[in-house]
């Protein structure tokens, strides 16, 4: 396998479309019902080019679950700052709104990650890893509210649990079909988790 380091512009070209068609089928169809196949197919490779990136296709999707996660999720928390009062609206829309955006665009990654979660454990240190970057985030606003004299019998860490958990669940369920009936557009799905992240801590 080559290393993306190592890459030719056409190399990179090729494993990009590869990653691209993966994304894509990963979203529509979830791990399980995507083949290699399927994703060699819709890039317009061959297997053999496949192979000369991956191992398989379990090999893939970690690779591009690690990336979304060092290079973009990560990287998006140095910028956040905390809510200034609770009157800082702003606050919580523009992570949340950054969160929908990001998560939308990689969907599909979240999707087949969790279906491996359960018996790949290197694919549930993965989404741990996800789980704990949005923990994190929540306790710290947990924690400056009570610095500001709000969500004093709100436990942070527990609620930074509760609410991660319930945007990554409603995320996943929002954009894709899932039979409840629900249609869900970007700027109600905003406003509804802003809502609940900041009443929860703020009370109004």
């Amino acid at each position: 396998m080559q290393s993306a380091d190592t890459l030719t512009a056409k190399g990179r070209q090729t494993r990009e479309g590869i990653e691209r068609a993966a994304r894509k089928l990963f979203a529509e169809r979830g791990f399980h019902g995507t083949t290699l196949a399927d994703i060699t197919s819709a890039a317009g490779k061959s297997s053999a080019a496949f192979y000369r990136y991956y191992t398989d296709k379990e090999d893939l999707l970690y690779s591009l679950a690690e990336s979304f996660l060092h290079d973009v999720v990560m990287p998006s928390g140095l910028t956040v700052h905390l809510p200034e009062s609770p009157e800082d609206t702003g606050f919580f829309t523009a992570v949340v709104t950054g969160y929908w955006n990001m998560f939308s665009q990689n969907i599909g990654i979240m999707i087949a990650v969790n279906q491996l979660a359960d018996t790949r454990p290197r694919f549930a240190d993965v989404q741990n890893e996800f789980r704990r970057f949005g923990i994190d985030m929540v306790a710290a606003t947990v924690r400056r509210a009570r610095e500001q004299g709000y969500a004093a019998d709100v436990d942070p860490l527990l609620t930074g649990a509760a609410i991660a958990l319930l945007f990554e669940n409603f995320t996943v369920v929002s954009l894709r079909p899932s039979g409840l009936g629900l249609d869900v557009g970007d700027a109600d799905a905003i406003t509804t988790l802003s809502t609940i992240w900041r009443k929860t801590l703020y009370g109004n």
